[in-house]
């Protein structure tokens, strides 16, 4: 089994339980992107954007990712509202990675009482897609 779909079995099983704030949101987040998958050329542009900019704002997994994976882009970036509707659309689907992994990461959280150096130790460990999150934190 690779990492994500560990990361999407873990979010699945404890999201199924839990209430927790962070989780429930994890949850939201994860139908909403769904529903836009289905529903991309029904949805405001805009809306669409919006949710993307929302999600990556509020995923400190994403941003340990960038800091990880930061490299020196050769073509230049573009804004989401300059990408054309089939770019947004591969954008939007990315974000199904990025919300995988904060409900997992979240799920650990839920399962494990963690020191603010645990926590920034399995950022790092999301991001990197280390396996050994699933043996060294209780993920059951």
């Amino acid at each position: 089994m690779d990492f994500f779909t560990k990361c999407l079995d873990l979010f699945q099983r404890i999201s199924d339980v839990s209430d927790v704030h962070d989780l429930e949101k994890d949850v939201n987040n994860y139908q909403k992107l769904q529903y836009y998958k289905m529903n991309f050329n029904r949805i405001n542009r805009k809306k669409i954007e919006q949710f993307i900019i929302d999600v990556r704002c509020d995923n400190n997994i994403f941003t340990a990712i960038r800091q990880l994976k930061r490299t020196v882009m050769y073509e230049p970036s573009k804004f989401l509202y300059q990408l054309s509707l089939n770019e947004l659309f591969n954008e939007l689907c990315g974000e199904e990675y990025n919300i995988v992994l904060k409900g997992a990461y979240d799920s650990v959280k839920v399962l494990n009482e963690l020191t603010d150096e645990q926590d920034k130790e399995l950022q790092n460990k999301f991001a990197n897609e280390d396996m050994d999150i699933f043996e060294q934190y209780k993920c059951m």
